[in-house]
């Protein structure tokens, strides 16, 4: 089989494409309370990228903590953290869920964009590329980790025309991975992607399938694309933060670090895709490429073991099943006869012109709602973040060491960095394995965890109301408790 077909005319993909924008849009605002309910990484990134924003410098040592004060803490997000920040300032929280709702729904738009035009199958491709939407939502979050899913879209692209032999100006891909090296520390699989289509062409030239010419530009790509890594803040230490993760006691206690669980209904279309994926694979293994072969394998393999990398292969997985679905799909005729006629369906300008005016339209709804209410639509949810404790400590400023919930550490520093520095945040790769088991045994008061808040000269906690900490500490003479809701106490060491 071969994998070249005849690209769509202009008028197919955009208005198919503006319209897997748009839907992709409201979906995803449709889930901007949910997204803010996950956890609290979104507060430190804006903490940090209204400092960079302020003081025009990009710090590579930290500066929140109390428990690591100063200790290298690589900036491997900044750029990203700066986007959000922006956000932030145009429109507050709203404008920080619009900006991931646009990238995420570039993203799929984009990987419409490629299906279609490698199948000419519009509608074969809009349901792929549906299915990979529904698989990639369970990790749809306002945090810098969306921007990698539209740039590797991007970037496999740019590896399949590689491979092909189709004309690639080179410059391309380093320039992309300098700007991914400083958005977030997903751009390692970019690098692997490469590795994958690498491998690929070794084998097929190893089979005499592929020239030496085409080896040779994913050479020079791959190699300046890895120098193009340490173009940043903080040089190669990024290689090292991102590296870092390798504890199983952190990645254990992490929903997102752990392998999916199958029989949760918001995996099943992941599920479908992995069994497309097979299917293929057993169908069409003469056909494929070894460099697509490498690539689903591999991503596929990570996604079953840790669940935040479904989305990456769920956005590798959508050109590649398209593309090869043509050839049986075209069997049955009413279905060719279907996809023959939604192939002539739209217009250029409205493929354009309707992401743009929707975008706007959101836009005025935003700040129309923002000048009558005086707040924004979206809003951490006080019924999982400590809202109405922080509003008290803004009134009764405490003093000395902060003990805190790990998951809330992101808010506090949204609402009272610089003036609180926070015991541990949500960033666990950072803290380290030694710094979060002392901290699980003070949250459920195991061992020696008195000495250990000894030890960090912890003066008041900020803890969830139903924590094992809480209920020691109301019954000990030395803790002062301070505020109660339902959600947090605040305690005072006396």
């Amino acid at each position: 089989m071969t994998d070249r077909v005849n690209s769509p005319p202009t008028t197919l993909w955009t208005i198919w494409q503006g319209a897997v924008f748009v839907i992709v849009l409201f979906l995803v605002l449709a889930q901007g309370s949910q997204m803010l309910s996950i956890d609290s990484d979104l507060g430190r990134h804006l903490a940090l990228g209204d400092y960079i924003l302020d003081s025009r410098t990009v710090p590579t040592r930290d500066l929140f903590s109390h428990t690591l004060p100063n200790q290298p803490r690589p900036p491997y997000e900044w750029f990203s953290q700066v986007l959000f920040a922006l956000a932030y300032r145009l429109l507050n929280l709203d404008g920080v869920i619009l900006f991931a709702a646009i990238a995420i729904a570039l993203t799929f738009a984009l990987t419409f964009r490629l299906a279609n035009r490698r199948s000419g199958f519009p509608v074969t491709a809009f349901l792929i590329t549906f299915i990979a939407v529904g698989a990639a939502s369970i990790h749809w979050l306002p945090r810098p980790h969306i921007l990698t899913l539209l740039l590797l879209a991007i970037w496999l692209e740019q590896l399949e025309r590689l491979r092909k032999g189709e004309p690639v100006r080179l410059f391309i891909l380093p320039l992309m991975m300098l700007l991914w090296a400083n958005l977030h520390g997903g751009f390692v699989f970019g690098l692997l992607a490469w590795v994958a289509y690498f491998a690929g062409w070794f084998v097929e030239r190893w089979q005499k399938k592929a020239s030496n010419e085409t080896g040779k530009n994913l050479l020079i790509a791959g190699t300046t694309s890895l120098i193009a890594t340490i173009i940043t803040p903080d040089l190669w230490h990024n290689w090292e933060a991102v590296l870092n993760n390798r504890s199983t006691f952190i990645l254990s206690r992490t929903v997102e670090t752990m392998p999916p669980q199958f029989t949760d209904p918001a995996m099943h279309p992941f599920v479908v895709l992995l069994l497309l994926t097979l299917v293929l694979f057993i169908l069409n293994w003469k056909g494929l490429s070894a460099g697509h072969i490498f690539l689903l394998a591999g991503l596929g393999l990570m996604s079953v073991l840790m669940a935040r990398n479904i989305p990456l292969f769920a956005v590798a997985s959508v050109p590649i099943l398209t593309q090869f679905m043509r050839e049986p799909l075209s069997r049955f005729k009413a279905w060719a006869q279907i996809e023959g006629r939604m192939s002539k369906f739209g217009s250029p300008s409205l493929g354009y012109a309707i992401p743009l005016i929707t975008v706007l339209i959101v836009v005025a709804l935003f700040v129309s709602n923002q000048q009558k209410t005086r707040n924004s639509f979206f809003q951490f949810n006080p019924q999982v973040f400590p809202v109405q404790a922080v509003d008290w400590l803004e009134d009764h400023p405490q003093q000395g060491n902060m003990f805190n919930e790990f998951n809330w550490g992101g808010y506090l520093l949204y609402r009272t960095w610089p003036e609180q520095l926070v015991f541990v945040d949500s960033q666990t790769d950072f803290y380290g394995e030694p710094l979060m088991r002392n901290y699980e045994k003070i949250i459920t008061t195991q061992g020696d965890w008195q000495n250990l808040l000894d030890e960090y000269e912890v003066a008041w906690v900020i803890i969830p109301a139903k924590a094992p900490l809480t209920t020691m500490l109301i019954g000990s003479d030395d803790w002062e408790l301070l505020y109660r809701d339902e959600i947090a106490v605040i305690f005072k060491h006396k």
